[in-house]
C-alpha cells in the first residue's frame, strides 16, 4: 500500500518520524491507514442565527458558537452586568489615574475600566468575540449599570433616610425611581448603539442609534425591532449607497411626477453646449422646479454660482461667434471697399456727359420723383414734406455722377436715422427716401455705365457686414450691467431683454435665418434657466425655503428611522435637521443632483419604495418563520 505523505500536516509528519502515533490527528491516522478521512458534517445554523442574518448582522468571524453555548451566554451576561455595575466607580477612578498618567508623560497606571475588564478575564469570564456576543454584553452592561446604583440607593435610603440631606435624598431618588423604565431605556440605547457599531456606522450615527433606542416604548418585544430598524436606517447615510438612496428618495418625494421626470432627465439634450443644465431645466417637473431654490440654500461651496457662470459663458460664446467684435467689422469694411471701389471709380471715369445734360437728367428723374411724393397722400405728412424738401436741396449739389453719389450717401444716412438730432426725424420718411435713392441710382447709371454692377457687388459684400453689425446690436441689447464673476470684462445676459430682442428681430432684422435659429436656441436655454419664476407663488421666499427645507429634513429622518410611534417622533424630530449640517455628504449629493440631470435621474431610479423601507416584508417573514417573530415584535400582515 502506497502512502501519500504529502497529505500529512507538518505536525503529523513529525509525529510519524518520531514514532509517536498517539500525537497524530485523526485525519493523519486515516491517511497512513489507507482510509478516507472523515469530513466533519456542517454545523446546522440555529433559528436565532437565521434571524440575525435576516436583520443584516455579520456572521461570526470566530469559531465560537455563542448562540449554541448556554454556559458561554450566561458568562457573557454575567461579565456584562458586572462591568455595568462597576462602570460608575471605575469611571470616577479613571479621572485621577488620567491626571497621574498625563503628569508623568507615560502610562503609570492602567485606566480602571481596562483593569476591570482584565480582572473579569482573570476570573475566567468569557470575552465577547462576535457581533452577537458584543450586543449581549452591551445589553447586560446596560442592565447592570442601572440595577446596581438603584439597589444601592434603595438600601442606603432605607437604612439612613432620616439622616440624608435633601440633595442626597434627591440623588438616591434619581437612581431608584422607575427602575424598569430606566432598564428599558438603557437596554434599548445599548442595543441601538451596539447594532449601529457592528454595522460600521460612524460615531455620530451610533449616538443617534442610541438616542432612538433609548426612547423606544418600553417592553422587550418592542426594543429589538426598534433597534433593528434603527440599524438599517441610521446606518444608511454612512455608506455611499445609503446616501444615494436617501438623496434619490428625497428627489422622488419632491417631484410632481417622478417617473416622467426620470425619463425626461435621462433623455435630455441641452439646446446649447458648454455647460451642464440643472435638473429643473431638464425635467420641467414642477416639484423639482419649486425645490431648486431651497436646495440652492444647501450649497455652501458655490456650485450653483459656478453653474450660473458656466451657463452665461456658454451663451456669451455663441453671441461672440455671431457678432465677433468691432475690429472684425472694420476689417470686413476695408476688404469690401478694396474690392468695390475700383468698380465705382471705373464707371465714373467712363462718364462723358456734360454737367448741364446730367443736371437735366437729375431734374427729369430725381426731382420729378420728389414732386410726385409731395403730391401724393403721404406728402401731406409734415415729416415727409420736410424730408423731401431737404432731399431736393441736397440733390442740387449733385452736378456730376461722382458728386451725386456723395449726396446719395447722405440720403442713405438720413433713411437709417444716423444723422444728428436735428436730422434724425428724416428716418420717419424712410420709405419715401428709398424711392428717391433709387431714382438717384438710375440717373447715375445712365451717365456712368457699370455703376449698377458696382452697386450689386457692393450689396453682396455688405450682407456679411450688416449681419455682423446686427448681431453686435443684438448683443448690446441683451447684456446687463452686472459683471460675470467667472470672467473679468464679461457681463450677465438678461433673459427678459433677450426675449424682447428676439421677438423684435423676428419681425425686422438684418440677421440671417441661421443666426436667428441659433439665437432662438439660446433663448430656449435662457427660458429653461428661469423656470422657477413660473412656479413662484405669493408669499415670503424665506418662509417657503424654510418650509421646503423642513420637508426635506423630514424625508431624510423618515428614511433613516422609518415609521416610529408618536412618542418617539417627538424625540426624533430634532434629528430631521440632519440634512442641514450633520451629514454634509447627503446635502452635497442633493446639490450635485440638482446640478446634473443624469445623476438625478440615476438616483431617483435607484430609490424605489422598497429600498427605502426600514425592514422589508421578506425579512419579517424570515424572522417569523424562524420562531423569533414575537421576540422581534413582528406579526403576519
Amino acid at each position: 500500500m502506497d502512502i501519500d505523505l504529502k497529505k500529512l500536516s507538518d505536525k503529523d509528519l513529525d509525529a510519524l518520524l518520531n514514532n509517536d502515533l498517539a500525537s497524530m490527528s485523526d485525519v493523519g491516522l486515516s491517511i497512513i491507514s489507507g482510509e478516507a478521512p472523515k469530513l466533519a458534517s456542517p454545523r446546522k445554523t440555529t433559528a436565532r442565527e437565521d434571524v440575525q442574518a435576516a436583520f443584516g448582522f455579520d456572521k461570526p468571524k470566530s469559531n465560537v458558537e455563542s448562540s449554541g453555548n448556554l454556559l458561554r451566554d450566561m458568562g457573557l451576561t454575567a461579565r456584562g452586568m458586572l462591568s455595568g455595575a462597576a462602570s460608575l466607580p471605575a469611571m470616577m477612578a479613571d479621572a485621577p489615574v488620567s491626571l497621574i498618567n498625563l503628569a508623568a508623560g507615560r502610562q503609570v497606571y492602567k485606566p480602571q475600566t481596562e483593569a476591570l475588564g482584565d480582572f473579569l478575564s482573570v476570573l475566567g469570564m468569557p470575552k465577547a468575540q462576535t457581533p452577537q456576543e458584543r450586543l449581549i454584553t452591551d445589553a447586560a452592561a446596560a442592565v447592570g449599570g442601572v440595577a446596581a446604583p438603584a439597589g444601592l440607593a434603595n438600601r442606603v435610603s432605607q437604612a439612613i433616610a432620616p439622616q440624608l440631606a435633601t440633595r442626597t435624598q434627591e440623588l438616591a431618588k434619581f437612581f431608584s425611581e422607575n427602575v424598569p423604565a430606566q432598564i428599558t431605556a438603557a437596554t434599548g440605547g445599548a442595543l441601538g448603539g451596539g447594532a449601529a457599531r457592528e454595522s460600521d456606522a460612524s460615531p455620530f450615527m451610533q449616538m443617534m442609534a442610541s438616542v432612538a433606542g433609548a426612547f423606544t416604548p418600553s417592553g422587550a418585544s418592542s426594543l429589538v425591532p426598534a433597534a433593528g430598524r434603527a440599524v438599517k436606517e441610521i446606518v444608511r447615510p454612512g455608506t455611499q449607497a445609503g446616501r444615494e438612496a436617501i438623496a434619490g428618495g428625497v428627489l422622488r418625494q419632491l417631484s410632481r411626477e417622478p417617473e416622467s421626470a426620470i425619463k425626461s432627465m435621462a433623455d435630455y439634450q441641452a439646446p446649447i453646449s458648454g455647460y451642464t443644465p440643472t435638473a429643473a431645466q431638464a425635467s420641467r417637473d414642477f416639484g423639482l422646479i419649486s425645490a431648486e431654490t431651497p436646495i440652492r440654500a444647501l450649497d455652501t461651496t458655490g456650485k450653483f454660482a459656478t453653474q450660473i457662470g458656466e451657463a452665461n459663458q456658454a451663451r456669451l460664446a455663441i453671441l461672440d461667434r455671431l457678432a465677433k467684435d468691432k475690429a472684425a467689422v472694420e476689417a470686413a469694411v476695408v476688404k469690401r471697399d478694396e474690392v468695390t471701389s475700383p468698380l465705382r471709380e471705373a464707371a465714373f471715369a467712363k462718364s462723358t456727359v456734360s454737367p448741364e445734360t446730367f443736371q437735366s437728367a437729375v431734374t427729369l428723374n430725381v426731382n420729378k420723383t420728389i414732386d410726385d411724393i409731395l403730391a401724393s397722400d403721404a406728402g401731406a405728412r409734415g415729416t415727409v414734406e420736410n424730408t423731401m424738401n431737404w432731399a431736393k436741396t441736397q440733390i442740387q449739389r449733385g452736378t456730376t455722377p461722382a458728386r451725386l453719389y456723395e449726396v446719395r450717401k447722405d440720403l442713405r444716412t438720413a433713411a437709417q436715422g444716423l444723422l444728428d438730432k436735428e436730422g434724425s426725424q428724416h428716418s420717419l420718411a424712410k420709405g419715401q427716401l428709398e424711392q428717391v435713392i433709387k431714382a438717384v441710382d438710375d440717373t447715375i447709371d445712365s451717365a456712368a455705365p457699370g455703376y449698377q454692377d458696382y452697386l450689386k457687388k457692393y450689396a453682396q459684400s455688405s450682407k456679411g457686414i450688416e449681419r455682423l453689425e446686427a448681431a453686435q446690436e443684438f448683443k448690446g441689447k441683451v447684456l446687463t450691467t452686472t459683471p460675470d464673476p467667472s470672467r473679468v470684462g464679461d457681463y450677465m445676459i438678461s433673459q427678459p431683454a433677450f426675449t424682447r430682442a428676439i421677438r423684435a428681430a423676428e419681425k425686422d432684422t438684418n440677421l440671417s435665418k441661421t443666426q436667428l435659429a441659433v439665437l432662438n436656441k439660446v433663448a430656449q436655454d435662457l427660458d429653461a434657466g428661469v423656470l422657477q419664476r413660473a412656479g413662484k407663488v405669493p408669499g415670503s421666499d424665506t418662509f417657503k425655503n424654510l418650509s421646503t427645507a423642513n420637508v426635506i429634513g423630514s424625508f431624510i429622518g423618515k428614511q433613516m428611522f422609518g415609521e416610529v410611534p408618536a412618542a418617539v417622533n417627538k424625540v426624533a424630530a430634532p434629528l430631521n435637521w440632519l440634512y442641514n449640517g450633520t451629514d454634509d455628504q447627503i446635502r452635497e449629493l442633493l446639490v450635485d443632483a440638482m446640478l446634473d440631470p443624469k445623476l438625478a435621474s440615476r438616483l431617483m431610479s435607484k430609490a424605489s419604495v422598497v429600498s427605502i423601507e426600514p425592514l422589508s416584508k421578506e425579512l419579517q417573514r424570515k424572522a417569523i418563520a424562524s420562531g423569533y417573530g414575537a421576540a422581534f415584535g413582528l406579526t403576519e400582515k
